[in-house]
C-alpha cells in the first residue's frame, strides 16, 4: 500500500470531506419500551418490533458485544466493562430458551491483517490510518483475539460463557479466530473453530455445556484460509466442510460424538472441480466451500471460486450419495465446460459467493459482492472495484424441487431469468432487496443471512455504507494531488507561454516568451524550481517536441481553449474553497457543518463534469507545450484519473442514500417466497449495525445477531405483533412423556392395528416435524395429526415395524415454541411369541430402521451366544460335580 501523505492537498480534502458529508452522523433512535422483558424495544415496519436482549438497559448505539471485560481484559459476564470488541455474532443455534452465539473478535481488525499482507502494508500503519479517520469508534484490536463462545437467555438476558477464548498467548494449544458456523446433529451442538492452521468442529452437549473436538484438519499451511463454514445434516449424517494442505473438503459421519475415526471424506478438491478457492488471497479471502444445505434428498454446495489471478463469481454444486456409499458431484451453477448449466453467479459477475436457505420447497441462493475485496483498492485510492460492487446490487435466486430456477430480486433483462418474479412492498424487487427507486438497496452488497420460521422466510444484509464511507472520506484521489492554488498557477503559466508564442512566431519569440513568463514570476510559480528553471527557456523545449509539427500558434483557438482551461479551474477552485472547505496550515480540513450542508452531490456533479472537459481541452492543446508543463500535468490530469474520479464521485452519489433512516442493515419478509415486506433498513434503529449476522430459533422466538464492528455484536428477539397475539405459548403432552406401544391387541386377538396415540395440547402451533430416533417420519405413513386435534398418532405400520424389546426417542417440532419429546417402548404379547428382553434405541442410534433392525439383531445374536457359552460353562462345573461324587464312591 503506499504510504498515507500527512499533509492532504486542499482539493483532496475539500473533495472527500464534502462527499463525507453527504451522510449524516448516526443519532440514536428512540426505543418504545412495551414492558417487555428483559430490554428496551424498538418499532420495526411489516408490524413487527424488536425487543434487545444483550445488555439490556443499554439503548441503541451504546458499546454491547453480549459479554464484559474485566480489569485484566477477560472475558466475563459481569462486574466489568462492555467488550466492543466482540463485534460479530458470527454463528448461532438457538436451544430451549438458551441463544448460543460463537463470536467473531475484532472484525475489521482481523479483516485489516489481511489487507496488509496483500498490499505490501503492516497493520500498524493501517490501524494508525484507521484510527485517525474514525477517531477511534471502530474498534481495531491491538494483537488480542477474544472469541469466544458463550449463550444467553432470551427470556431473561443472562449470559454465561461455554467456552473462553483460546489464544496460544494464554495458553492454548492454538488460536482460534472465532466460530462461524453451527448446526444441531441428535441434540448435540456443532460450531466450526477458525483455528490457526488446525480447524476443528467442535461439539458442545447442551445438557450440561460439556465441549470437546471431534475432528481436526491439520498441516493447513500459512496463506491458506481456516474460517471453515459449510454445515449441513443429511441421511442422518453430519456433513461439515473441511480444509487440509490440500485445498477444501468434506467428511461427514453419523456418529460425531465418537469423534474422528467415525467421519469419511465424501469430497475432496478434484472432486469438486478444484472449484474452491481457499487462500487468504482469494476472493472473500479465500471463502471455499460457502455453505452447505439438503434439499429433496440432496446435499447443495455454493462455493467461492474467484482466484488472486482471476475474479470469478460462486458455483452452485449438487452432491448425491449412491448406493455404494460414494458421492457424486453435479456442477448446476459453474463451468459450462463441467456440464453446468448456468454460467458462474448464474452471470452476475460479482457475486463471490452465495447463502442458502430452503422454504416451501424451494431452495433459495442469496448473493454476495465481496466487498471487502474493494476496500483494499479504495485504500489505494482506486475506486472502480467499489463502484462496480455498488453499481450492481446482491439478487436472489430460488430454485424448485425439479431444479427450476428463477430470479426472485434483480434488474429487468437477466441473461437467464428476464424479469424478477419478487415484489417488495407491493413494487417490483429488484437487486438489493428493494424497489428501483430506492437508490439504498445499492448499499446491500450481501444477503448474509436467511431464515424459515414460523411459516415465513427472513433475509437480512451486509450493507457496505457504514465501512465504506469512512474510507471514502479517507481516501486522497491521485487526480487531485494539487492544491487549487497549484492548479491556477499551472494553468496561468500554461496561459502565459502561449500567449508569448502567438505575440511573435518569429525566431526570436522564444526570448520574448521567457522574459513575459519571468516577468510574471509571482504569478506563475509552480511546485519547485525545476518548473521556474524550464519556464526560462521553454521555447527550446516545445522546438524538441514540435520540431516537424505543423502547429497554427497563431491562431486564437488555442488561446481560447486555455482560457476556458483557467476559466474551470477558477471556478473549480472557487468551489472547493467556498462551498466545501478551509485549509489550515498543516493541510487539515476545517469545514463548518453549515457549509458542508450545503454542498449537495449534485455540486460534486458538476465539479466531475468541470474534469472532465478540463481533461478533453488538455488533450487538444497538448501537442503546444513544453515537456516542463506535460510532465507535470501527465501526472495528474490523465484519462484514468478522471475516470477513477468518475467512479469516486458515483461512490459518493450511492453513499448520499445512506440516510439516518437508511444506513444499516436491512430486514425483509416473505409469508409466500414471492412478495416481501420490509422490517427495517437501518439495522433495527442503529446504523453501526451494518449487518445482520446470524438467526437462532429458540422457545422464546426467533432471535438475531448483529454484525457491528463500532459497539459490538448485538441480540434482539424479533416479535411477529399478529402472531405474537394469537400464540397461546409452546405445544405441551397432556399425558406424560412415557408409553408403551403393544404389538398385539388383547381386545381383538390380532395384530394391532390401532397404532399410539399420544395426547398434545397444540396451543395452536402446528407439526413441522416428526423424528424417532432421530429419523424423520413420513406425515400420514408413519403418523397422522389426530382429526379432532387431541394430539398425534403413530401409525401401527411403522411401529410393528420396529425391534420388539426396544425403547425409541420420538421429538415433535412445531412451527414456533418449544419442542416435545416422549419414549415408547415396543412390546409383542401375541400368544406364543417369546417375550423380549429390553432395549433402547437411543440418540447414539444413528442407522437408519432397517439398519436399527441389523444392530438389534447383531446384539441379539452376541447375547446368545453369550448365554450358550455361559450354559456350557454350567454343564462343565455339574460334568465336574459328578466325576468327583463317583471318586468318593469308589473310594
Amino acid at each position: 500500500m503506499k504510504r498515507f501523505q500527512s499533509k492532504f492537498s486542499k482539493a483532496v480534502i475539500a473533495t472527500v470531506a464534502a462527499c463525507a458529508m453527504l451522510v449524516p452522523v448516526s443519532v440514536a433512535s428512540a426505543a418504545d419500551s412495551n414492558g417487555k422483558a428483559p430490554g428496551i424495544t424498538v418499532q420495526q415496519g411489516a408490524g413487527y418490533t424488536a425487543t434487545k436482549i444483550s445488555h439490556p438497559k443499554n439503548d441503541t448505539y451504546a458499546i454491547d458485544g453480549i459479554t464484559d471485560v474485566d480489569a485484566n481484559g477477560n472475558a466475563t459476564v459481569g462486574d466489568g466493562e462492555a467488550d466492543r470488541g466482540q463485534n460479530y455474532s458470527w454463528s448461532s443455534l438457538g436451544y430451549g430458551d438458551w441463544m448460543y452465539v460463537g463470536t467473531c473478535y475484532s472484525a475489521m481488525g482481523s479483516t485489516l491483517k489481511h489487507i496488509a499482507v496483500q498490499t505490501n502494508s503492516t497493520y500498524a500503519k493501517i490501524k494508525a490510518s484507521l484510527d485517525m479517520m474514525f477517531n477511534g469508534k471502530l474498534f481495531l484490536d491491538s494483537g488480542e483475539n477474544r472469541s469466544l463462545l458463550l449463550k444467553i437467555n432470551t427470556v431473561t438476558g443472562e449470559v454465561k460463557i461455554v467456552v473462553p477464548p483460546i489464544q496460544k498467548a494464554t495458553g492454548g494449544k492454538f488460536n482460534v479466530n472465532g466460530y462461524r458456523a453451527a448446526v444441531e446433529f441428535h441434540d448435540k451442538l456443532y460450531f466450526a473453530a477458525a483455528a490457526q492452521g488446525a480447524p476443528y468442529l467442535l461439539e458442545v452437549d447442551p445438557k450440561d455445556d460439556s465441549s470437546k473436538v471431534v475432528y481436526q484438519s491439520g498441516g493447513v499451511a500459512e496463506g491458506i484460509s481456516v474460517g471453515i463454514r459449510g454445515l449441513a445434516v443429511i441421511g442422518n449424517k453430519l456433513v461439515a466442510s473441511m480444509i487440509g494442505a490440500d485445498g477444501a473438503y468434506i467428511v461427514a459421519s453419523s456418529n460425531p460424538s465418537a469423534g474422528a475415526k467415525s467421519f469419511k471424506t465424501i469430497a475432496t478438491q478434484q472432486d469438486l472441480f478444484n472449484y474452491p478457492a481457499y487462500h487468504y488471497t482469494d476472493n472473500i479471502f479465500g471463502g471455499a466451500i460457502w455453505d452447505m444445505i439438503a434439499f429433496n434428498n440432496r446435499l447443495y454446495i455454493t462455493i467461492v471460486t474467484g482466484t488472486s489471478a482471476k475474479k470469478q463469481s460462486f458455483a452452485l454444486v449438487r452432491g448425491e450419495e449412491q448406493a455404494d456409499g460414494s458421492w457424486k458431484y453435479t456442477p448446476l451453477v459453474g463451468d459450462t465446460k463441467d456440464g453446468a448449466k448456468y454460467d458462474f453467479g448464474f452471470g452476475a459477475t460479482r457475486s463471490g459467493a452465495a447463502n442458502l436457505v430452503v422454504y416451501k420447497n424451494h431452495l433459495y441462493i442469496g448473493g454476495y459482492n465481496d466487498p471487502m475485496v474493494a476496500l483494499p483498492d479504495m485504500m489505494n485510492n482506486k475506486f472502480e472495484n467499489m463502484y462496480n460492487d455498488m453499481s450492481n446490487p446482491v439478487n436472489l435466486w430460488r430454485m424448485d424441487a425439479n431444479e427450476n430456477f428463477e430470479l426472485v430480486a434483480g434488474a429487468d433483462g437477466d441473461k437467464y431469468f428476464g424479469t424478477p418474479k419478487g415484489t417488495i412492498d407491493g413494487q417490483a424487487m429488484r437487486a438489493g432487496l428493494s424497489s428501483e427507486d430506492d437508490m439504498s438497496r445499492h448499499l446491500n452488497q450481501y444477503v448474509w443471512r436467511m431464515q424459515s420460521y414460523d411459516g415465513k422466510m427472513y433475509a437480512g444484509t451486509f450493507d457496505i455504507s457504514d465501512l465504506a464511507y469512512p474510507v471514502t472520506q479517507f481516501a486522497n484521489g491521485d487526480i487531485l494531488k494539487r492544491t487549487p492554488e497549484e492548479w491556477k498557477q499551472q494553468i496561468e503559466y500554461i496561459k502565459k507561454y502561449l500567449e508569448a508564442e502567438s505575440n511573435d512566431s518569429s525566431k526570436n519569440s522564444a526570448d520574448a516568451s521567457t522574459s513575459d513568463a519571468n516577468s510574471n514570476d509571482a504569478d506563475a510559480k509552480t511546485d519547485g524550481d525545476a518548473a521556474s528553471e524550464d519556464a526560462k527557456s521553454p521555447v527550446a523545449t516545445q522546438s524538441d517536441e514540435t520540431a516537424g509539427k505543423a502547429v497554427d500558434t497563431s491562431s486564437d483557438a488555442q488561446l481560447d481553449k486555455v482560457e476556458r482551461m483557467e476559466s474551470l479551474m477558477q471556478d473549480m477552485s472557487g468551489d472547493l474553497e467556498s462551498k466545501q472547505t478551509d485549509v489550515s496550515s498543516d493541510g487539515t480540513a476545517t469545514m463548518s457543518l453549515d457549509d458542508a450542508n450545503t454542498y449537495t452531490i449534485e455540486d460534486r456533479e458538476e465539479f466531475q463534469k468541470a474534469l472532465e472537459e478540463l481533461l478533453k481541452l488538455y488533450q487538444e492543446v497538448r501537442p503546444m507545450l513544453p515537456s516542463s508543463i506535460t510532465d507535470q500535468l501527465d501526472k495528474w490530469l490523465t484519462e484514468d484519473n478522471v475516470k477513477n474520479f468518475t467512479y469516486f464521485v458515483g461512490v459518493c452519489r450511492y453513499l448520499s442514500s445512506a440516510t439516518i433512516n437508511k444506513r444499516g442493515f436491512d430486514l425483509v419478509v416473505t409469508s409466500d417466497g414471492l412478495n416481501f415486506q420490509t422490517i427495517t433498513r437501518n439495522g433495527l434503529g442503529d446504523n453501526n449495525n451494518h449487518g445482520l449476522r446470524v438467526f437462532a430459533e429458540t422457545n422464546s422466538g426467533l432471535s438475531i445477531g448483529t454484525a457491528n464492528p463500532y459497539n459490538g455484536t448485538q441480540i434482539w428477539n424479533l416479535n411477529d405483533l399478529a402472531a405474537d397475539r394469537d400464540w397461546k405459548g409452546s405445544a405441551v403432552l397432556t399425558a406424560g412423556d412415557s408409553f408403551t406401544y403393544d404389538k398385539y391387541d388383547a381386545d381383538t386377538k390380532a395384530a394391532n392395528k390401532a397404532g399410539l396415540n399420544v395426547g398434545v395440547n397444540f396451543n395452536g402451533n402446528t407439526v413441522e416435524s416428526v423424528e424417532y430416533n432421530y429419523q424423520p417420519l413420513e406425515e400420514g405413513k408413519d403418523y397422522v395429526i389426530n382429526e379432532d386435534g387431541s394430539g398425534i398418532t403413530l401409525t401401527s405400520t411403522f411401529l410393528n415395524a420396529q425391534q420388539t424389546g426396544t425403547t425409541g426417542s420420538v421429538t415433535v417440532k412445531f412451527n414456533r415454541g418449544a419442542r416435545v419429546r416422549f419414549t415408547v417402548a415396543v412390546k409383542d404379547s401375541t400368544p406364543g411369541v417369546k417375550p423380549a428382553g429390553p432395549s433402547h434405541q437411543g440418540e447414539n442410534t444413528n442407522a437408519s430402521t432397517a439398519s436399527s433392525k441389523t444392530a438389534a439383531q447383531t446384539i441379539a445374536s452376541t447375547g446368545s451366544n453369550v448365554l450358550g457359552m455361559m450354559l456350557a460353562a454350567a454343564m462343565l462345573v455339574i460334568a465336574g460335580g459328578a466325576v468327583l461324587l463317583m471318586r468318593q464312591r469308589r473310594k
